[in-house]
């Protein structure tokens, strides 16, 4: 059975009360240490062999493990591997408790999942300040998982976010003429939406306007410029006006609605294939290269 001891701690604070699992086949053993642990201010459940002492990380899940390395019924060794096997990614310091000296002996305990070594017989004060490092590691451990937790939290939010950017992206850039034969694009698939932004429309009289644009920023944040700028360039297109004029109206609504720090940098090109002139604005992007069929 587990049992707890009670003694007057005698530096650690009860903020750092640790529930520590001594295993020892050795009563007298097993009861000094106990008394030592408990001194310090800590919980104590004791285990009499291997195969206690992984029921009882099972049932009492202690911070610390004290664990002799010569058991009945099962050994240290095999009661380190099936605990680590137990702790999956928790953060569990196991304390070998050994009279063994030799080096094979010491390598053994390691290589079973052992983190430390405690001599018999005991020292206090060694005793004391193994506990409160491993505390302090675990800890860091601690702080660590909450961190990678919050980054995954973070991580899927910014994934719904580029989701929604997407299909609002392609219900904007596919509401156009992007499928016209005289227009070939390639479209890179680095992310869901990375603030590019490709709109094609026919003018009434004949003839196209294309805008490449490229906003700040990815995702959500993209997506909401990309918006009035489709909604701009499609209706003006449709009702038959110029480019310079859809230009104008360009920014003057993006200035009007877009706070600070999300701007759009686009090239818009009017076709007039019954004129055999390309007339082209660049704002903002690398220049154009123009080639001929050769």
């Amino acid at each position: 059975m587990p049992e707890s001891g009670v003694g007057s701690p005698l530096s650690d604070t009860p903020a750092s009360r640790l529930k520590v699992l001594v295993a020892d086949d050795n009563p007298t053993d097993r009861m000094i240490l106990s008394r030592l642990v408990s001194q310090l201010g800590h919980r104590v459940v004791v285990a009499e062999n291997g195969q206690q002492a992984v029921d009882f990380f099972q049932s009492e899940s202690p911070h610390l493990i004290l664990l002799d390395a010569l058991m009945p019924v099962m050994d240290g060794f095999e009661a380190a591997r099936q605990i680590r096997r137990l702790a999956d990614e928790r953060l569990i310091p196991i304390i070998f408790l050994t009279s063994l000296t030799e080096t094979g002996a010491l390598v053994h305990c390691l290589e079973a999942g052992g983190d430390d070594f405690l001599t018999k017989p005991y020292n206090p004060v060694i005793l004391q300040a193994k506990i409160q490092a491993f505390n302090r590691m675990q800890e860091m451990h601690q702080t660590l998982q909450e961190q990678r937790d919050l980054i995954t939290t973070q991580h899927q939010r910014l994934l719904r976010e580029q989701a929604l950017a997407k299909i609002i992206f392609d219900r904007v850039a596919h509401a156009g003429s992007l499928d016209a034969p005289n227009l070939r694009y390639l479209q890179s698939a680095f992310a869901m939406f990375n603030g590019d932004i490709l709109l094609a429309a026919y003018r009434p009289s004949g003839g196209m306007h294309i805008l490449l644009g490229d906003f700040t920023g990815h995702g959500l944040s993209a997506a909401i410029g990309a918006m009035p700028l489709a909604e701009v360039f499609y209706s003006m297109t449709a009702r038959g006006f110029s480019l310079r004029d859809i230009l104008l109206e360009l920014n003057s609504k993006l200035c009007r609605i877009l706070p600070v720090g999300i701007f759009c940098c686009a090239v818009l090109i009017e076709i007039n294939s019954d004129k055999g002139l390309v007339e082209v604005w660049n704002g903002g992007l690398p220049e154009l290269v123009i080639l001929d069929r050769e």
